[in-house]
């Protein structure tokens, strides 16, 4: 009997795997630790354990952390790195799971971090190196019969393209990252004393200058002003509008000039124009574009489109959905998934319209992946959802059923208008097949403006002729979604990371607002790199290294080679930071600065009222207390007590409602706790039931 042991990327995967793999589709479970399940299927014993995602990370041996330049590195269980005693128990489980396994299967998600994941737990924990022992499955959807078919198929060895190209990745990244972030930090460790770890990489400091250059834009924007001039027209008691034959005048002169020419009560309608224009069906779903719709309709940020969707997938409602694809191929088998869509009363109709036509041929984009296809819902129903995952799914699915669908047809008008000797014109627009639209039309419906119908050589009447002055707009700040989709277009960071990277962004405290606006924190960091060393802002730079990832994956290039070129590139990006270390430093220590004031400052001082309130630690006996900013300056005398490590002390923009003083929040043994500052807050009570007043506690 053969044995073999499958790895998951996820616990909720491997459940699904073991599920179709057995027989009864009730594998046996196993495990204290690790969800894992034991499956017989014929003349095979099959064992289905989880990875849990990356089990092994990057570091250094140089522990210093304002030490570089760093170019060792080395894989280590992540635990060690985390010092984390569950996932510790974690590998030690699964490694007990490999006695007597004959074959091992990488069954993670099929892509760059998924094969990596999978080949290091192999090497690692399992130490397996024959090539005829070890197995790829290939899935992009976990339904019952996809699985089956991906083990029948299964083939031997790795996708080693995808790994060697996910290892070159994290390796540089890891370098990128460690060398850049230990330089910023000590630039400022000699002008701020509080320690201030600063994050720079290799594709997040790019981005963050993209911002930078488009807020610069829009801050040195000198509007500049210009005329729009329309007609109010009367057609059978109704008011319609037509517009200038010229967009925009870009004079006031001859704005009045049109005005004067156009003195007319009458216009003559000299030219009709109609004709029918088609709506095109749009492209199927890849992930980008799933994020913008996502974000358009539901105001979801990328990463977290990016969640729900990985979700509905570990549930086998949709695909794959970490793809560029914007392709459907037919082994995806587009009558089955049909067919089960029609069960659902939402899409049950449309379906029946699709299937009406005898022939599925569907939309088909131009992006493409070798690894999975567009991302598509598998007609699988599961109740329990969450509302986020049910507007996901049903987004999906419409756009799924929409690539099946007709054009829709839309009827255009154009009016020619003579006022006097100027020209005017009136469009007019109507759906008059609604194709596509019809299952698509909760997240599109082209703007309709219906026009009467009217006749060359007629006249009607005009009620007014108005000249509007405008200015021209600075460029839209970047949202979410479309700073992915930039990065996309500019070929920075993978389908799989863009989103991640928008989030650090923002979580290092470099932007904010769902409008992006760039902190003077991220404007200082960008200006110091900008003066000092503008290779780490260069998005060609960051663009040339994913270029050299493909060709890894396609076999042209050594992955050695590489790293070799990353290091040299790094080695002299490093000696220019290190030659103007303290410039670089000078400059980002005042947004420091005023940073950790911010976060240590509890409030206005609730006994002078002029000073600040601020969270102090005592260098000689690290106690934490508040004390009045005007202590200082011989104007208030307020200091007050704070809980001591290892407590945790936050500052809050909350009051007391007893007493009107600030509260801060407290973390004891994990769990947080509001506190009012006030020692003598009637709100506080001790054991005998005595006020903070009532015992004398005075501020």
């Amino acid at each position: 009997m053969s044995k073999y042991l499958i790895i998951a990327e996820k616990p909720e995967a491997a459940r699904r795997i073991s599920e179709a793999l057995d027989p009864d589709s009730k594998p046996r479970r196993i495990g204290r630790v690790v969800p894992s399940f034991l499956v017989r299927n014929g003349d095979s014993e099959i064992l289905v354990t989880t990875a849990l995602g990356h089990l092994y990370e990057l570091t250094t041996r140089n522990r210093n952390r304002l030490s570089y330049p760093v170019f060792d590195y080395e894989w280590v269980p992540k635990h060690i790195v985390e010092k984390n005693r569950r996932l510790e128990k974690w590998l030690e489980e699964m490694n007990s799971m490999s006695n007597g396994v004959d074959y091992y299967v990488n069954a993670c998600d099929y892509d760059i971090e998924g094969s990596l994941i999978g080949y290091n737990v192999l090497r690692f924990l399992y130490r397996v190196s024959e090539e005829n022992r070890v197995f790829r499955m290939k899935l992009s959807t976990l339904t019952k019969k996809e699985i089956q078919e991906a083990f029948r198929k299964m083939k031997p060895g790795l996708d080693m393209g995808l790994v060697k190209a996910g290892e070159t990745r994290h390796i540089v990244d890891f370098l990128y990252g460690i060398n850049l972030s230990r330089a910023l930090t000590r630039s400022v460790t000699r002008f701020v004393r509080t320690p201030y770890v600063l994050s720079v990489g290799r594709v997040q400091t790019p981005t963050l200058n993209l911002l930078v250059e488009r807020e610069i834009a829009i801050e040195t924007f000198i509007p500049t002003p210009y005329w729009v001039l329309k007609a109010e027209i009367i057609i059978n008691g109704k008011t319609y509008e037509a517009t200038h034959e010229k967009d925009r005048v870009d004079s006031l002169v001859e704005a009045r000039r049109i005005v004067e020419n156009a003195d007319s009560k009458q216009a003559l309608v000299e030219k009709v124009e109609r004709k029918i224009e088609k709506v095109s069906v749009p492209e199927p779903f890849d992930l980008t574009t799933l994020q913008r719709e996502a974000y358009s309709f539901f105001g979801f940020t990328p990463s977290r489109t990016l969640s729900i969707a990985e979700t509905l997938y570990l549930n086998a409602l949709i695909s794959y959905p970490r793809t560029s694809s914007q392709k459907l191929p037919p082994d995806i088998g587009y009558g089955e998934i049909l067919e089960k869509l029609a069960e659902n009363p939402a899409y049950s109709k449309t379906v029946e319209k699709i299937l009406s036509r005898h022939v599925l041929t569907p939309k088909q984009g131009e992006k493409d992946d070798p690894a999975h296809p567009a991302i598509y819902p598998t007609g699988e129903q599961k109740t329990g959802l969450s509302t986020d995952q049910l507007k996901i799914l049903d987004l999906v699915t419409r756009r799924f059923l929409a690539a099946f669908d007709e054009d829709a047809e839309k009827a255009v008008c154009r009016v020619s208008l003579r006022l006097g000797s100027e020209r005017f014109t009136l469009r007019g627009s109507e759906i008059v097949k609604k194709g596509w639209l019809e299952v698509y039309s909760p997240y599109y419906a082209p703007e309709e403006r219906i026009i009467p119908q009217l006749k060359e050589g007629e006249s009607v009447t005009v009620r007014r002729i108005i000249s509007e002055e405008r200015f021209t707009n600075p460029p839209h700040r970047y949202n979410p979604a479309s700073l992915v989709r930039e990065m996309e277009r500019l070929g920075i960071g993978t389908k799989a990371t863009r989103a991640e990277i928008v989030e650090t962004l923002y979580k290092r405290g470099y932007i904010a607002g769902r409008s992006i606006v760039v902190t003077d924190l991220g404007f200082s960091i960008v200006s110091a790199l900008n003066r000092f060393s503008p290779k780490i802002l260069s998005v060609e730079m960051t663009r040339e290294v994913e270029a050299y990832m493909e060709k890894i994956e396609k076999g042209l290039i050594d992955e050695e080679k590489v790293i070799s070129l990353a290091k040299t590139e790094l080695a002299e990006i490093l000696r220019e930071v290190e030659a103007n270390e303290e410039h670089i430093g000078k400059h980002l220590s005042s947004s420091i600065i005023s940073i950790l004031r911010g976060k240590n400052t509890i409030g206005k001082c609730p006994l002078c009222r002029e000073g600040e309130l601020r969270m102090i630690v005592s260098r000689k006996t690290g106690k934490r207390f508040g004390m009045c900013t005007n202590v200082f300056k011989e104007k208030c005398s307020l200091t007050i007590p704070l809980p001591q490590n290892p407590s945790r002390v936050y500052v809050t923009e909350k009051t007391c409602k007893t007493c009107g003083w600030p509260v801060v929040r407290v973390i004891t043994r994990g769990r947080p706790w509001l506190l009012c500052v006030n020692p003598s807050c009637p709100s506080k009570t001790d054991r005998s039931g005595k006020t903070g007043a009532a015992r004398g506690l005075k501020a």
